[in-house]
């Protein structure tokens, strides 16, 4: 009787904890998605893909915590990642599976580990995370469907706290005056870098739009496309390349009055 009520006060005391600690590691869980965009803008570059592809180095990549979806070749992604000041593991893989499928595979292995998980995912793609707050963990799963096939993004974060601490990564632009720095990522393999950058600023669409366009000239890139594609009211991309084949996506949409997010992501050498 006395082993099952330390059990009861033990299972207490770790929900207690959960509940203080998950709110700010949530947050953690949704800046690391820019991880798995930054390396889908590797692959979508045709050379990054062939040089992952003859990778078999999965054992011990991951600890036991991060399942293996059956029947899939995992391979490492960007072996060097980092998340603001944490360093961040990942690997890919595809399936013919949809999302839905492989997120309930990923939910209930983390939740049958006892972890915190929350899931965010409809039939073109979302996100699993999964925290371990007594070891200070994140886990996490970015699946988008391209085509007939689900991509996956498997990514591990230890100390997840050094994540927000954006000023440890140098932007790929100089950011409009006044800006502060909601996230930072980079990760580098086969030669291939990607770095994504997010940022908030009160100085309107007009503003932002004028202002990154002048950066992006100034640092030897002309458009690649239209110099500001129009996705609808309040929201523009401006989509920059150099003679050397790298390329620059700033994704501008307002949230409100003159607040601005900025979403930057730089793909090249």
């Amino acid at each position: 009787m006395a082993r099952q009520e330390k059990t009861v006060t033990t299972r207490r005391a770790r929900a207690k904890a959960q509940a203080v600690k998950a709110p700010h590691l949530r947050v953690v869980t949704v800046l690391i998605i820019s991880a798995g965009i930054a390396f889908l803008g590797l692959l979508s570059r045709g050379d990054e893909r062939k040089a992952i592809a003859g990778l078999n180095v999965m054992d011990n990549y991951f600890p036991a915590d991060m399942p293996h979806y059956p029947g899939v070749k995992e391979v490492p992604a960007g072996p060097s990642s980092q998340m603001g000041g944490a360093r961040v593991r990942m690997s890919q893989f595809t399936t013919d599976h949809d999302p839905y499928k492989v997120a309930s595979y990923y939910s209930k292995y983390w939740r049958s580990h006892r972890l915190w998980v929350n899931a965010d995912v409809t039939h073109r793609g979302g996100v699993v995370s999964a925290i371990d707050v007594q070891k200070g963990q994140v886990y996490q799963l970015l699946l988008t469907l391209r085509g007939k096939q689900t991509w996956a993004f498997a990514s591990l974060t230890r100390m997840p706290g050094q994540a927000l601490k954006t000023e440890t990564q140098e932007p790929p632009l100089k950011l409009m005056p006044g800006s502060k720095a909601v996230s930072a990522f980079s990760t580098q393999a086969g030669g291939q870098r990607a770095r994504v950058n997010i940022s908030v600023n009160e100085q309107g669409l007009d503003q932002n739009l004028a202002y990154y366009r002048a950066e992006l000239r100034r640092a030897g890139y002309t458009p690649e496309r239209a110099a500001s594609t129009p996705l609808g009211a309040g929201h523009k991309i401006l989509i920059f390349s150099d003679m050397g084949g790298n390329e620059i996506t700033v994704n501008l949409a307002i949230l409100g009055g003159q607040r601005v997010r900025v979403h930057m992501m730089a793909v090249g050498r």
